[in-house]
């Protein structure tokens, strides 16, 4: 098999639909009397491997309803199609595999260029066939390991590159994007872009009888198309989540007196709505019930029913409840009222609610969206306010303890393809998470999980790998007004890239919190700070 980088077109991207389908069915009938093709009626494709049987079998589908014959054996002087080299300037190219630089998960390096890649050493799988173009100018060394070695290799050494198909590439590597490009998290238009492809070609043999050589051009089209679909990955589903929303006290005031219920979000909304699939943690009620209370020092964190137009915003899907003041109510005395209407607000705005309900039951069902044909399965549960959780014919919050996690994780991974796990739990104002979270952490992964992703602690906390499982401890604030420390401002939005069910990477997006209640992006600086705080946390863990 001939790979090629540097001259070939960096990605051919190709879709097929039935409309394509047919299309193809009616240049096939143009292409053929009634009587069929005046020509020997045998096709020979010569295919080398691992597309022989692939190429065979869509070969007959493609030909045999004409009147055609099609058999694998090598090229003789009968009209013949080749898949896998190239033979002339006419083949068609079409994908086979994509290979990801990937990199330790605590590497703050953002991307890298082709022309870098020359400059660094770099890691390769042993025993595969990446395109060696791309090691033409390399001068820092190139080193071979196991593939099954090299996220091991990368943990030890998180600065070191390798190399990774993407079918081996998941959440315990960090990949880079190339020239700007990322196959892991990139929408089309970047993946139309990306460079590192490896690529096969179908090739026809010349004809003397033009009505065949149409036919078989034809025919090399729409089999290129068709063989790329097998390698084709799936778009990416790309899942942002954020810190603690706390849309109540100066956040109240600052967004009143901006007479904009929306304000807070409007640097980082735009972007949170792009995504997938978009996740909070309200730590707070949204009601009219009771009174809120403006900037001033209280514990009683009641948001107006305004406040909703801000998630809305932001394109939120799915917000846990499951927080130590589901049921504030300001300055009034109102029982449940205020947790009964921020459930009812937040269905009302297209926004499911998680981790709460009228009783222990309902309080603990998962939120299920689906998303091209993947089902994701989301649970909150809170470890911090007893005095708010649901019991038999009580409303609340959903408990987390650790029979109700495990229970509620292994119910919903049959329901689902991906479970997500939404906890409020831990100490306030450290990065270091508890015994007690990691304890659930690991019994969450046990039972099912694929994402684990913590609140309350108000900072960023570790990050670890769990069986496969990603765990974010906390992900710190992001809309809150407590502005007397520099961590309290500061948070991080993760965001998880899912190639159909699996988990291929994580992105942690630092954001600095201004004027008390409105989140934007972390400059250079304090993003490296923001995330080194992260890494010498996760580090810490034994």
């Amino acid at each position: 098999m001939r790979t090629d980088i540097s001259t070939a077109p960096r990605v051919l991207r190709l879709i097929s639909t039935s409309s394509t389908l047919l299309a193809l069915g009616a240049l096939l009938l143009a292409s053929c009397s009634d009587d069929g093709p005046s020509a020997p009626s045998t096709v020979i494709i010569a295919s080398e491997r691992p597309y022989a049987e692939r190429a065979l079998e869509l070969g007959a589908e493609l030909l045999a309803p004409r009147g055609l014959e099609v058999v694998a054996a090598a090229p003789g002087e009968e009209p013949h199609i080749t898949v896998g080299q190239q033979l002339n300037d006419v083949s068609v190219a079409f994908e086979t595999q994509r290979w990801v630089v990937v990199t330790g998960l605590s590497n703050l390096r953002e991307g890298i260029t082709l022309e870098e890649l020359g400059d660094d050493p770099i890691t390769i799988p042993k025993g595969l066939d990446p395109p060696v173009e791309v090691w033409w100018g390399i001068s820092a060394g190139v080193f071979l390991l196991p593939i099954d070695e090299i996220p091991g290799m990368l943990e030890a050494t998180p600065d070191a590159l390798a190399l990774l198909p993407l079918e081996r590439v998941d959440a315990r590597v960090r990949s880079l994007p190339v020239d700007g490009s990322s196959v892991i998290f990139g929408g089309s238009a970047e993946r139309q872009a990306y460079p590192l492809v490896e690529r096969a070609w179908v090739s026809v043999a010349a004809h003397e009888k033009p009505d065949f050589a149409l036919l078989l051009q034809q025919t090399k089209m729409a089999l290129a198309k068709r063989l790329a679909l097998d390698y084709l990955p799936p778009d990416p589903i790309i899942l942002r989540a954020t810190g603690d929303i706390i849309p109540a006290r100066c956040v109240y005031a600052k967004q009143r007196d901006y007479g904009d219920f929306a304000h807070a979000f409007r640097e980082v909304g735009p972007w949170l709505s792009q995504a997938d699939i978009t996740v909070g943690s309200l730590d707070a009620s949204i009601s009219d019930a009771g009174r809120p209370f403006g900037c001033t020092p209280t514990f009683n964190l009641l948001a107006p029913a305004q406040s909703v137009e801000g998630l809305a915003y932001a394109g939120f899907d799915v917000i846990t409840v499951a927080t130590n003041h589901a049921k504030d109510c300001g300055q009034n005395s109102c029982g449940d009222q205020a947790f009964f209407d921020t459930l009812d607000i937040l269905r009302s705005n297209g926004i499911e609610p998680v981790g709460g309900g009228r009783d222990l039951s309902e309080a603990r069902r998962p939120a299920m969206l689906e998303v091209r044909g993947v089902t994701f399965a989301f649970l909150g549960a809170d470890q911090i306010a007893s005095y708010y959780h649901a019991a038999e014919g009580v409303p609340g919050v959903a408990p987390l303890t650790e029979p109700f996690l495990r229970e509620d994780v292994a119910a919903a991974a049959v329901q689902a393809d991906v479970v997500v796990v939404l906890p409020q739990w831990g100490v306030e104002y450290t990065n270091n998470p508890t015994t007690s979270q990691r304890s659930l952490a690991a019994a969450a992964a046990e039972a099912g999980a694929d994402l684990v992703i913590g609140n309350h602690p108000h900072w960023v906390q570790a990050v670890e790998l769990i069986d496969g499982t990603y765990v974010a401890y906390a992900l710190g604030n992001f809309v809150f007004d407590q502005d007397w420390s520099l961590p309290t401002r500061q948070g991080v939005v993760l965001e998880a890239a899912f190639h159909g069910a699996e988990l291929k990477g994580v992105r942690l997006h630092p954001i600095q919190i201004i004027d008390q209640h409105q989140p934007t992006f972390a400059d250079p600086a304090e993003t490296s700070e923001i995330l080194g705080r992260i890494w010498a946390a996760s580090a810490a863990l034994d």
